[in-house]
C-alpha cells in the first residue's frame, strides 16, 4: 500500500491532529478537574451524611426531630439551672438565702470559700459539656427550730437547683431559746467553669 501525501491527505491529517488535540485539552483542561471536583463533593456528602445520622441519633430520630429539640433544650436548662457558670456564684449564695427564708431559717452568716476544679474518686477533673465542674465550699451559720432547719436541708439535698451537697452538720441547742437550735452547717455548691 503506497500512501501519498497530497493536499487533501494533508488537509485531513491536520483537521484530525487538531480534532485529537481538542479532545486531549478538554481530557485534561475540563475532564480531569471535574473528575476530582466531583470526588471531592462525594467525599463531603458522605461526611455531612454521617454527621447528619450521628445527630438524628444523639437527637432520638429523624421523625420526631422538633419534640426532641424541644426535649433536649428542656434538659440543657435543667442542666444550667443545676450548675450555674461561675459568673452566677452570687445567684447561687442568693438562691440559698431565699431558701432558708422560705423555711424561716435564719442566716446569721454565710462564707463562700474559695472555688476549686471538682475532681472524681479516681482524681480526675470532671467536665461537663466540656467545662471543668467546679466546687465552692459554703459556711452557713443558722438559727432555726429544729423541724425547720431539717426541711431546709432536705430541700437542699433533693431539690438540686442549684446542686448543692451537705458535707456536715453541727447543730447546738440554745437554752435561753428553748424551741431553736442554732447550727453550722458545712455545703459544697457545685458550678461549671473554664
Amino acid at each position: 500500500m503506497d500512501i501519498k501525501f497530497t493536499i487533501g491527505n494533508k488537509r485531513n491529517v491536520v483537521f484530525i491532529s487538531i480534532i485529537v488535540l481538542i479532545v486531549l485539552l478538554f481530557f485534561f483542561l475540563v475532564y480531569l478537574p471535574k473528575l476530582k471536583e466531583c470526588k471531592d463533593l462525594t467525599a463531603k456528602y458522605k461526611k455531612i451524611r454521617s454527621d447528619m445520622t450521628e445527630l438524628y441519633s444523639f437527637i432520638g430520630g429523624e421523625s420526631n426531630l422538633k419534640d426532641n429539640i424541644i426535649d433536649i433544650r428542656e434538659r440543657l436548662h435543667l442542666l444550667e439551672k443545676a450548675f450555674p457558670s461561675e459568673l452566677e456564684v452570687s445567684d447561687v449564695i442568693k438562691q440559698l438565702n431565699d431558701k432558708a427564708r422560705h423555711f424561716n431559717v435564719d442566716v446569721i452568716s454565710l462564707k463562700p470559700g474559695n472555688i476549686g476544679i471538682y475532681r472524681d474518686s479516681n482524681g480526675k477533673e470532671v467536665k461537663i459539656s466540656g467545662c471543668f465542674c467546679k466546687s465552692m465550699p459554703l459556711t452557713l451559720k443558722l438559727e432555726s427550730r429544729y423541724q425547720a432547719l431539717g426541711e431546709f436541708l432536705m430541700t437542699l439535698e433533693m431539690n438540686k437547683t442549684p446542686m448543692v451537697s451537705v458535707q456536715k452538720i453541727d447543730i447546738e441547742k440554745q437554752d435561753n431559746v428553748k424551741p431553736k437550735v442554732k447550727a453550722e452547717v458545712n455545703l459544697t455548691a457545685y458550678i461549671i467553669g473554664k
